[in-house]
């Protein structure tokens, strides 16, 4: 049996991805490595400081000592340093937005990328420009951060959290061709929406868990 490591900074992202792995890779054992206090500490620095690498170094490390067959982060915050690690370990590591990225370049036009924490956009904005210039595409990429809809979920109000995202998405979805919303937590909301997008709206959870079913099937 298959073995990974899925890594939250954050214990909002735990419920959702344990139904998703359980439904897609009901074969595959999942060790959950939550650590919620990382993101907090991300977002109080501005950012990824060495000791904020060195932990998750050693979370890497404990998976690997696990025998993990693999080691996916939840968090887009973090996905460039976890990449980074790669030259420390033969288990591959893996971000959970890879697939959602991908997708949103293929179908091109203009992206929106939407989030509630200017830690997880930063980076993700860098990896689709990233991504774009290895697949040779140059797409209108625009952005919107909603800092007051994490705050409101960390204190406990996910209903506020949802709709401040609820309304910045239906803004997107009247201006963009394709709509990335940039944390896991936030993917929910799509079931609050009245009416179904016109437009693709790509969420990391499912997509990330069903890119991780195919490559732990090669």
């Amino acid at each position: 049996m298959k073995k990974i490591a899925l890594f939250h900074t954050s214990a909002a992202t735990l419920d959702t991805m344990t139904k998703l792995t359980t439904q897609i890779i009901p074969d595959v054992k999942v060790m959950h490595i939550v650590e919620d206090s990382m993101i907090k500490d991300v977002m109080a620095n501005n950012g990824v400081t060495p000791s904020i690498n060195a932990r998750i170094a050693s979370y890497i490390k404990a998976a690997e000592i696990a025998k993990c067959d693999m080691f996916m982060t939840a968090c887009s915050s973090i996905g460039g340093v976890v990449e980074q690690c790669q030259f420390m370990t033969s288990m591959p590591l893996t971000r959970i937005d890879t697939a959602m990225i991908e997708q949103a370049i293929k179908i091109s036009g203009k992206i929106s990328v939407l989030a509630t924490v200017e830690t997880t956009l930063r980076p993700t904005l860098e990896y689709v420009h990233r991504m774009a210039n290895i697949h040779d595409q140059s797409p209108e990429i625009e952005s919107l951060l909603m800092a007051e809809a994490f705050v409101a979920l960390l204190d406990g109000d996910s209903d506020k959290h949802d709709e401040i995202v609820k309304q910045g998405l239906l803004k997107a979805l009247k201006e963009s061709d394709v709509v990335i919303l940039a944390q896991a937590s936030m993917a929910r909301v799509l079931n609050t929406l009245d009416e179904k997008p016109t437009i693709p709206v790509l969420t990391s959870p499912e997509s990330g868990i069903k890119w991780l079913k195919e490559k732990l099937l090669v």
